[in-house]
């Protein structure tokens, strides 16, 4: 057993004697000796980069007075360094670091900057040896902003064909945030978009503007910019109008939907020239809605405003339309009371309480044939809120009274009513 432990004990001298071993060890030793020869003894060589310029202002003087830089904003600089030219694909414009020495700048004005380089890393493996340009020119002064309307300019007036005319421009947004140096700022008088369209249009047409500020005779100002925000744009839609001649008319609520049947219903015009959207297909114009409830026996007149219809464009000076709307002498009216008990809202979510109402009298207007046949049961009760809001809410406290009288034509609820409400969750 001894014997056989002794032959197995380590002999320096029959390593060092093995080829194999002395073979591995001699490629081993090789390659770590190239290695560092080949570092050490790497020729230098220069390559040229081109960095882009960093402009900041932070922790300066300028930050203070509230100088910026107005000039060119990609700056680049050529930078030439030395290196191993083993490194030399290594080092790019990241390694470098551009900046404008903007601590140089302490007043306003047009001003030669330097640019200073320098390694990003300070123990990088490579030397600086120039850079140009060595500084950069612009125009430095206290920046300003200010809010300022859209306005467009077109470049051709007489675009619309012939029986077409131009609705109301809409502009979106129709502001746009100026900003620029203040002796800049001092000389915008306007920011305009230029719109230049075909002629002979039918359709109205979308247009993406691009904001330019002018100054008093129209010359476009230097340095000045627009804060847009992100993906958006200023849009011109411009609606192309056909020309027609339309017979005014008024739509009814809160009654019979006959009512043209046995009302007599005067306009002051019988047509209006007006320029309507073709797609649109009018065949009437139409006024606004006229309320039952504001019906009473005899004569009403009615008066409404051209200029507040939407979607036209009155062409032949028409501001004002009188509508005189007669109710028949065969009609008479009754007082029906109403209380508080009456009235039964249902919401799914919410219990209501009526806890007032602005009258316990409410007027009837019919027919005198039928008019002795309408009594209490012959109203319905709806609830709307009297602040504009959709929905009916934990918030609300009044609510408007809508009264219809149910299966009698050419009848209806005379007046405006309101009710206070408590309103309450259901408990589920």
């Amino acid at each position: 057993m001894a014997e056989a432990k002794k032959k197995r004990k380590f002999s320096f001298r029959k390593l060092v004697y093995n080829d194999r071993y002395l073979i591995a060890c001699s490629i081993i030793a090789a390659i770590v000796i190239w290695v560092a020869t080949s570092m050490n003894l790497s020729p230098n060589t220069t390559k040229t980069i081109t960095v882009p310029v960093k402009i900041d202002f932070s922790d300066t003087l300028a930050e203070q007075l509230g100088i910026e830089y107005y000039g060119q904003r990609d700056l680049t600089v050529d930078v030439k360094i030395s290196c191993k030219k083993y490194l030399a694909k290594d080092i790019n414009e990241e390694s470098i670091n551009a900046f404008l020495q903007t601590s140089n700048v302490t007043s306003t004005g047009y001003l030669s900057v330097p640019i200073r380089v320098s390694p990003v890393d300070d123990d990088a493996e490579f030397s600086i040896d120039s850079w140009y340009p060595t500084s950069a020119q612009g125009y430095f002064d206290v920046a300003q902003k200010e809010t300022m309307p859209l306005t467009l300019n077109f470049t051709n007036d007489s675009f619309a064909a012939d029986g077409y005319v131009v609705g109301d421009v809409a502009v979106n947004p129709n502001t746009v945030v100026v900003s620029g140096p203040r002796t800049s700022m001092e000389n915008v008088d306007k920011v305009i978009a230029d719109i230049t369209l075909e002629t002979g249009l039918t359709e109205s047409q979308r247009v993406d503007l691009k904001p330019k500020a002018v100054d008093k005779d129209g010359k476009t100002v230097d340095n000045i910019s627009f804060d847009i925000p992100e993906g958006e744009n200023f849009v011109a839609t411009i609606p192309i109008l056909k020309v027609q001649n339309l017979k005014p008319s008024v739509s009814f609520v809160s009654g019979p939907d006959n009512a043209p049947d046995f009302l007599n219903i005067d306009y002051s015009v019988d047509s209006v020239q007006v320029g309507a959207l073709e797609s649109a297909k009018m065949e009437t114009l139409n006024l606004g809605n006229v309320s039952f409830a504001d019906l009473n026996l005899g004569e009403n007149v009615f008066e409404f405003d051209t200029g507040k219809i939407s979607g036209i464009k009155v062409l032949d000076g028409t501001e004002k339309i009188t509508v005189t709307i007669t109710v028949p002498e065969d009609y008479a009216t009754k007082y029906l009371e109403v209380y508080k008990r009456d009235i039964h809202p249902e919401l799914d979510d919410f219990n209501v309480e009526i806890t007032g109402i602005s009258t316990n009298s409410v007027k009837i207007a019919a027919n005198k044939n039928i008019i002795d046949t309408i009594d209490k049961s012959s109203l319905s009760f709806s609830l709307t809120p009297l602040d504009g809001t959709d929905t009916i809410d934990e918030k609300t406290k009044t609510c408007r009274l809508s009264i219809i009288v149910n299966s009698k034509s050419e009848s209806w609820v005379i007046g405006n009513y309101t009710v206070n409400v408590n309103v309450t969750p259901k408990e589920n």
